[in-house]
């Protein structure tokens, strides 16, 4: 999968059985989200339109030799609470990477995609921060 062929991408977080963290973000600038990914949970969802840029930000972050490694890890060691990310990217032609961690908040040796998707991951909540906000709090929201 190329950059350039992701119409969309889907980030899911669940932490001890909770989902803190659910995203949409589309190419045409639509934005959907749901929680902080942070317990406790917050289960408003808003969804709306944005200018795209949260997009391309994101889209920007990414090393294309990532997705011949799209897959399920599932650590054997889950030390802590149980945590699971979800990153699913959809191409044009429903082409599609999915990118699943099942670990523990303690465990360590957890290779080096996972801590490109946590820094991915953040970086999607504080780009669509203030945008994720407004729309809880009912003002129509730009980013």
């Amino acid at each position: 999968m190329k950059k350039t062929e992701i119409q969309k991408f889907r980030i899911d977080v669940i932490s001890d059985r909770t989902s803190v963290l659910s995203m949409l973000v589309c190419r045409d600038g639509t934005l959907g989200r749901q929680g902080s990914g942070k317990l406790s949970a917050d289960g408003v969802s808003v969804l709306g339109a944005s200018d795209g840029s949260v997009f391309n930000s994101l889209i920007g972050l990414l090393d294309e030799r990532i997705f011949p490694h799209a897959e399920v890890y599932d650590h054997p060691d889950k030390t802590g609470v149980p945590v699971v990310y979800s990153v699913v990217f959809l191409g044009r032609d429903q082409e599609t990477a999915v990118f699943e961690f099942r670990f523990g908040s303690e465990t360590r040796d957890v290779g080096e995609l996972l801590p490109f998707f946590d820094g991915f991951i953040a970086q999607a909540v504080a780009l669509s921060d203030n945008w994720y906000a407004e729309g809880k709090a009912g003002v129509p929201a730009n980013v």
